[in-house]
């Protein structure tokens, strides 16, 4: 069942006519609404503008009026730092809805998008906005610890990926150019530093851009000479890379699952009757992009630092598995495997920058720096040599438990 938000000009999302429809439309009370007070909200490194918005509403019926709060976020194209990097040439958090391809979102994922709208041709806007819910009640207290890896947050979290990536798997209208989804390349490259270079020398002002080139440069000192290698290699040209990763499935990647973005909601009424269960709240689609379905799952592990990336895999391809034999689909392990090493790279490739900087701070050891920039060099090697046919022969790391040992050493010293 579509369940896509309303599409409006962008001129009226916040009339009173609009926001009364939205509420209606999303199964609230409504009357007469009003905008009783406005107030900004911190925007992170998108760029966008986010503005609460006080509502009060006065039912129909002479029921007692009711206050509450939305969330309005105002982008235009290529806006920021990460609108650039990603070409959001057509502002993808709109256009996801307006052509209907987030309207087949698996039950029980929420993005808390009420309505959307554009100023100026859709294949070409000038701006665009979408109404939110106030999320903040439902937002994780502590975004930036990992959770327990056997807790039931996580074990939702992995199962709702599994099956956002089972619904999109191969999905033809992921190559439907209206969309405006991240390029492949620019999936791959959105902290690289000639990407952060060119917006330094735009003039960009963000004091978080402006420290990414050390960072990167601490993230490969700590590497293996030969990773370290491979890693430039690959910054410095990335397109056998592109074109190795374009032979795998793709599905619809959220792009950026980590704690900031994510959220637990309270059970709803189902479309069909009944109850939904708790929802997952998956917030901020702006790099959303046609990709391997791992990109998502190993983000957690990039960001999360206390969860073993290994292990998580393991417990996302089960689920995985199941909802994807549900549609009749089989991955063979041969494409797997490709699919494990385009996210360990991807991971290493715009999080790199991160874990030195972690390393730095003292939050994680060395040795999972390291650990990250090998597992990476090796995917590399290997998406290309799979890519041409032939088994891969790695200098870096000859033996996988070596691999696995450097993970598992750098737990052990924590």
């Amino acid at each position: 069942m579509d369940t896509s938000p309303p599409h409006v000009a962008l001129d009226d999302i916040i009339e009173p006519a609009t926001l009364a429809a939205v509420l209606r439309h999303a199964g609230l009370p409504a009357g007469r609404v009003e905008v009783a007070a406005t107030g900004p909200v911190a925007a992170g490194y998108s760029g966008a503008r986010l503005t609460r918005l006080t509502l009060r509403v006065t039912p129909r019926g002479g029921r007692a009026a009711w206050w509450g709060a939305l969330v309005l976020k105002e982008i235009a194209p290529c806006q920021g730092w990460l609108g650039a990097a990603s070409e959001d040439h057509k502002l993808r958090e709109v256009q996801l809805w307006r052509t209907g391809l987030l309207g087949a979102l698996p039950v029980g994922i929420e993005t808390g998008v009420l309505a959307t709208g554009l100023a100026g041709p859709h294949t070409a806007p000038m701006a665009g906005a979408l109404l939110l819910r106030d999320a903040r009640r439902w937002l994780l207290a502590d975004p930036l610890t990992a959770p327990t890896p056997g807790s039931a947050f996580l074990t939702r979290l992995l199962d709702a990926l599994a099956r956002l990536h089972a619904v999109y798997w191969e999905d033809p209208r992921l190559r439907d150019p209206s969309v405006g989804l991240t390029p492949a390349r620019a999936a791959l490259l959105l902290a690289a530093p000639a990407t952060v270079a060119a917006r330094l020398t735009a003039g960009e002002r963000n004091p978080y851009m402006a420290a990414i080139p050390d960072r990167w440069e601490a993230f490969l000192a700590l590497a293996a000479p030969d990773a370290a290698a491979a890693m430039r290699s690959v910054l410095a040209d990335p397109a056998p890379i592109v074109a190795a990763i374009a032979r795998l499935p793709a599905t619809l990647v959220h792009g950026d699952v980590w704690g900031p973005n994510v959220g637990i909601m309270p059970p709803a009424r189902a479309a069909a009757g009944g109850r939904t269960g708790r929802r997952l709240l998956l917030l901020d689609w702006a790099l959303a992009t046609a990709g391997p379905a791992l990109y998502d799952p190993l983000w957690l592990a990039g960001t999360w630092h206390a969860l073993d990336p290994r292990q998580l895999l393991a417990r996302y391809r089960a689920r995985l598995t199941r909802h994807l034999a549900a549609r009749g689909i089989r991955v063979d392990p041969v494409i797997w495997h490709g699919l494990v090493d385009a996210a360990y790279l991807r991971t290493v490739l715009v999080c790199g920058e991160s874990i030195g900087h972690d390393v730095a701070l003292g939050r994680i050891p060395a040795a999972r720096a390291r650990w990250w920039a090998a597992r990476a060099a090796r995917g590399a090697e290997e998406l290309v040599a799979q890519a041409c046919r032939r088994p891969a022969q790695s200098p870096i790391i000859p033996s996988s438990d070596r691999f696995i040992s450097g993970y598992d050493q750098s737990f052990a010293r924590q």
